[in-house]
């Protein structure tokens, strides 16, 4: 029972620590982009702006992974440590992407 809770917890801090990563890596491609175009630079500072946060859900992500490590308890709290992180970075990669479709910052 421990190993299919443990393989459970780590699939998941790990679809955490990709999505938290996707976002991040979205926000240095966009802040790039958008500092190369002439009247984007609101974009940009829009971008740059948000990338310590990313940068803080992939950490907590990180953590997450290393929590699975342990026993059962420590598989519960990584798994709702990463599984969190992963649903804030979804939410705000999607948060992210319809500001740039609707053109405000």
């Amino acid at each position: 029972m421990g190993t299919v809770i443990d393989l459970i917890a780590t699939i998941i801090t790990v679809l955490g620590l990709l999505a938290s990563l996707g976002y991040g890596g979205y926000l240095l491609m966009l802040s790039s982009v958008a500092s190369k175009r002439p009247g984007a630079g609101h974009l940009a500072a829009d971008a740059r702006g948000r990338i310590p946060a990313a940068g803080g859900l992939a950490l907590g992500a990180l953590v997450a992974l290393l929590l699975t490590g342990g026993g059962i308890p420590l598989d519960v709290i990584g798994l709702l440590v990463g599984g969190g992180v992963g649903l804030v970075a979804v939410n705000q990669f999607q948060g992210a992407r319809k500001r740039l479709a609707s053109g405000s910052s």
